[in-house]
């Protein structure tokens, strides 16, 4: 099984290395990579924008609604049934927060 090996560093100068299983019908390992950068930019950019939004106040939960919402989304417009695409997401999820719990942090030189 292919992998995605990703860093993620923290406002707070944290790091963790996660090794994402990909599904095995993964078309383009750089393409997730790249989508999945592209969207945690677009969160940093929104909560961390100077000066903040006039509704600055953005909790962790509001983050994983919206992430969870773009999911839903995504998954209603593709060409799939209804159940087999709950499937796969939870699949996905899954797989992906799973990997997320093996990485160990570690501080890095960004603060």
């Amino acid at each position: 099984m292919h992998h995605l090996d990703y860093t993620a560093v923290t406002s707070g100068g944290r790091a963790f290395d996660m090794h994402f299983p990909l599904h095995p019908e993964t078309t383009s390992h750089s393409q997730v990579a790249g989508m999945l950068t592209q969207t945690l930019a677009a969160i940093n950019n929104t909560v961390e924008a100077d000066p903040p939004p006039a509704a600055a106040a953005v909790s962790d939960g509001d983050i994983l609604q919206a992430l969870a919402m773009a999911m839903a989304v995504r998954a209603r417009m593709i060409d799939a049934p209804p159940a087999g695409a709950l499937r796969l997401m939870h699949e996905l999820v899954d797989t992906a927060y799973a990997a997320a719990l093996k990485a160990e942090d570690y501080p890095t030189g960004r603060s």
